[in-house]
């Protein structure tokens, strides 16, 4: 067994009874000398997305809007639909990534049924948007996707309301319609983190830790909503953002070894697993690279003081940090 694994299996039994950790003769304690927490937070400002993105975003997101109801009500008898952004921009969880291109959905939202299958849907939005960037559009399963130079890409899910149970149901090419509520999860999400905004931070944190270390070592990562939902279940609250930081990775890092079968979730419909999409041998490697990182993180909030806190955070987020 790994070295560091042995110290986390030590450090999660410690974490229910205390956060004091004993390795040998040796006692963990987190030290005020090694306190980070203005860094960590000048950092959440680094991996905030830049005002002007935020700018061109809602630029697109008009442009969008107008050429694909146009198209629709000059060429199909489809019903104007809604335009909805959702996911972490959404959520304000959406972090400026390592390769500056930020992933945006919006969603289009029919007020009715269609009557019509997703895959001419797609072609028809593909069709309205033609010319509007000059990276193109691609048909994905579960969306459009609209790929720009730089700075994002839009994909945008396809929905409808029933108008009779008002249930909201996804469309996938190849698939029946599904019920799913995405509206519902940005409700669920505001209630979990409302009046938390340090657990909002600690998110962002661990998709920037992910993302470095994907870009590190080219492994497939749980997503984002996996580590959203994780964060939310196992957070803990410290007046330090690097102790929150560490606290909720050690529970998340716990949850990991004492679950048979790793799971996360959706808590609206369609309830779904969003990890069913990784292998056996990719949820291993991310238990190493979380492993590792819960280790770096103990060696940092118990420096003997900040720059070797420092050194270790830079390890865990790259020269962002």
């Amino acid at each position: 067994m790994n070295p560091w694994l042995i110290r986390l299996i030590v450090l999660g039994i410690a974490y229910v009874v205390g956060k004091e950790v004993f390795k040998s003769d040796e006692k963990f304690e987190i030290t005020d000398d090694s306190n980070c927490d203005d860094l960590f937070k000048k950092f959440n400002q680094t991996i905030t997305i830049h005002p002007d993105k935020v700018a061109n975003l809602r630029r697109a997101h008009n442009t969008i809007r107008s050429k694909v109801s146009a198209y629709f009500e000059k060429y199909t008898n489809l019903p104007i639909p809604n335009f909805y952004i959702q996911g972490s921009y959404k959520m304000g969880t959406v972090i400026e990534n390592r390769s500056t291109i930020c992933d945006v959905d919006l969603g289009v939202f029919f007020p009715k049924h269609p009557n019509m299958n997703v895959e001419t849907i797609q072609n028809h939005i593909k069709k309205a948007l033609i010319g509007h960037t000059s990276k193109g559009v691609t048909i994905k399963a579960n969306s459009v996707r609209l790929n720009y130079v730089r700075d994002f890409h839009i994909d945008l899910p396809i929905y409808y309301v029933d108008s009779y149970s008002n249930k909201t149901y996804f469309g996938s090419r190849g698939y029946e319609w599904e019920h799913s509520e995405p509206k519902a999860f940005i409700e669920w999400f505001k209630k979990e983190t409302s009046n938390k905004p340090q657990l909002i931070r600690i998110i962002r944190y661990l998709k920037a830790w992910s993302d470095h270390t994907k870009a590190k070592t080219g492994k497939k990562f749980p997503s984002g909503l996996a580590l959203t939902l994780w964060a939310i279940q196992c957070y803990e609250k410290n007046g330090r953002d690097d102790v929150a930081f560490f606290n909720t990775s050690s529970a998340i890092m716990e949850y990991l070894h004492n679950k048979k079968t790793w799971n996360a979730i959706m808590p609206v419909p369609p309830g779904d697993d969003v990890m069913h999409r990784l292998t056996s041998s990719q949820k291993n490697a991310f238990y190493e690279e979380i492993g590792e990182m819960v280790s770096l993180a103990a060696d940092a909030v118990s420096a003997p003081n900040k720059l070797k806190a420092t050194t270790k955070w830079r390890k865990i987020f790259g020269n962002r940090f």
